[in-house]
């Protein structure tokens, strides 16, 4: 049977000032493109946007700056009051390399723990929302109030992958559908049962998302996404897609010694 066409429809923000109500500049940015959400859509919605409105927004002339973030801003050529802003931020920091550190926030393997200077207003450093499945979930419940349709919420930051160059889209807030598909069992092109794959689901929209929305002056602020092969439930937002350390083969591969 023919499926439609996946479509990705952006959504034009005004500049986001911190404070600002999430779910009414959602709005305005959907009715300004004459939008009816539909269901099973996916609004993928810039991380960004989230933090301004939650007031996730450092000043960075009143950080302290301790000990330890001077050591690792010196080592790293990291803005010292950055690199205590990330220390406050990350679960843990393994490393780095020259003006940014690598971390873990939120059991994602991430650069600087989510803490960013791009696109957050001047003199300032823009975080991570503070808990992204929450916010994804708290959007979409009001969305579909208003919309009457079932949806599913995304939201979306940047990250690099190894030893890859430049930027793809990650979701690091997910409601409202099964972010992984589980492939395992079903049979390959050439009827082999196939063992261990299972397909981001969640990730591939991020990066779908994140090629509109773009790093610098877009003010492709989300994303609709529609027609996309998501199964809508009440999910466990992130907790399906992240993976234990251990099972990490990138993980793994760089911390254990060589033999």
């Amino acid at each position: 049977m023919q499926k439609d066409p996946v479509t990705l429809i952006p959504l034009t923000f005004p500049l986001v000032r911190p404070g600002q109500n999430l779910n009414d500049i959602v709005v305005r940015a959907i009715e300004k493109r004459n939008l009816q959400l539909e269901r099973s859509d996916v609004l993928a919605l810039a991380s960004k946007v989230v933090s301004l409105c939650e007031g996730r927004v450092v000043r960075l002339g009143d950080v302290q700056v301790s000990a330890r973030a001077r050591r690792l801003a010196k080592r790293w050529n990291v803005d010292e009051r950055v690199s205590s802003i990330v220390l406050d931020e990350a679960d843990s920091v393994l490393g780095g390399v020259r003006g940014f550190l690598l971390t873990i926030k939120n059991g994602i393997l991430t650069a600087n723990a989510g803490v960013d200077l791009k696109n957050s207003p001047q003199g300032t450093a823009t975080l991570w929302p503070k808990n992204p499945d929450l916010s994804a979930r708290r959007l979409r419940k009001f969305l579909e109030r208003r919309y009457g349709a079932r949806l599913g919420v995304e939201i979306v930051d940047s990250r690099v992958t190894p030893l890859r160059l430049g930027t793809v889209g990650l979701a690091i807030g997910i409601s409202g559908f099964q972010p992984v598909l589980d492939e395992r069992r079903k049979p390959d092109l050439y009827g082999r049962k196939v063992r261990v794959t299972q397909s981001n689901i969640a990730d591939d929209l991020a990066s779908s998302a994140h090629m509109l929305m773009g790093e610098t002056r877009e003010r492709i602020g989300a994303v609709v996404l529609r027609n996309v092969p998501v199964h809508i439930c009440e999910s466990n937002g992130t907790t399906q897609a992240k993976l234990r350390e251990q099972r990490c083969l990138v993980f793994v591969g760089l911390t254990l010694p060589q033999g």
